[in-house]
């Protein structure tokens, strides 16, 4: 009879969780949340609706609340790299950088060979404003991954930082290579020729990702300062114009 009450609570749990997963899909992330907290009622050792309810919280922007539910799944399975790296993503939007580089460590632990992981840590070595860690890991990302045009991206980010402007430009050049249309690197390119001292250069990366992305008002800001150092004044407030128009 027990056993028969068991395996009906976790039937339950199963369809309010399956719910739950459609209306994550559907992006209705207080549905979502609703859903599987009734599958946890059924259920309270579900550790995927722990996890996906985690998920659900983090869309929201309720990070602290989806790192709870992370460490619940986690106390059920502690080897789920996923969970792992999703309770470093809600760490790192918490400012909690070492906490979350600690949680893509334990990802990569149960599954080095996955991308994602080391990508996201490296993002996460960025906002901490750790560059040369975080090329570490963009390094390991392309190692697995070679034509991740992200990882490319974000690996010029950190070296521009670090103003290692050539390797910077050569990784933004990759970025663009596997991406010809990526206009955030055609911009960040242009943002690292003009810290170079490279204004001409700059503005035609400018150039190119204006045809792109016509709207993006800081590479207009970024073209009309390269424009200014070169002298072309007239040409440089056209920019700064079109920066306060795209302000309003």
């Amino acid at each position: 009879m027990q056993e028969f009450r068991t395996i009906n609570l976790k039937l339950e749990a199963e369809l309010f969780f399956q719910q739950g997963l459609r209306q994550n899909q559907a992006e209705k992330y207080e549905a979502a949340i609703a859903l599987f907290d009734t599958a946890l009622k059924y259920q309270p050792d579900y550790a995927e609706a722990w996890s996906q309810q985690g998920l659900a919280l983090g869309n929201l922007g309720r990070h602290a609340q989806a790192i709870t539910n992370f460490d619940q799944a986690l106390a059920i399975q502690p080897n789920a790299c996923w969970v792992w790296h999703n309770r470093g993503i809600a760490l790192g939007k918490s400012g909690k950088y070492a906490a979350a580089v600690n949680s893509f460590d334990r990802a990569i632990e149960c599954n080095p060979k996955i991308s994602t992981f080391w990508h996201n840590r490296g993002i996460t070595l960025i906002d901490w404003g750790n560059y040369e860690q975080a090329v570490k890991s963009f390094d390991w990302t392309l190692e697995i991954q070679p034509d991740s045009y992200w990882a490319w991206y974000n690996r010029g980010i950190a070296l521009r930082q670090l103003q290692r402007y050539e390797q910077a430009l050569n990784s933004f050049d990759q970025a663009i290579e596997f991406k010809p249309d990526f206009s955030l690197a055609w911009h960040d390119r242009g943002r690292t020729l003009s810290e170079w001292g490279c204004y001409e250069k700059a503005v035609k990366s400018f150039d190119r990702a204006i045809e792109i992305d016509p709207d993006y008002k800081q590479t207009w800001y970024g073209k009309g300062i390269a424009l200014e150092k070169l002298g072309y004044d007239s040409q440089a407030i056209a920019c700064f114009v079109r920066v306060k128009f795209l302000s309003k």
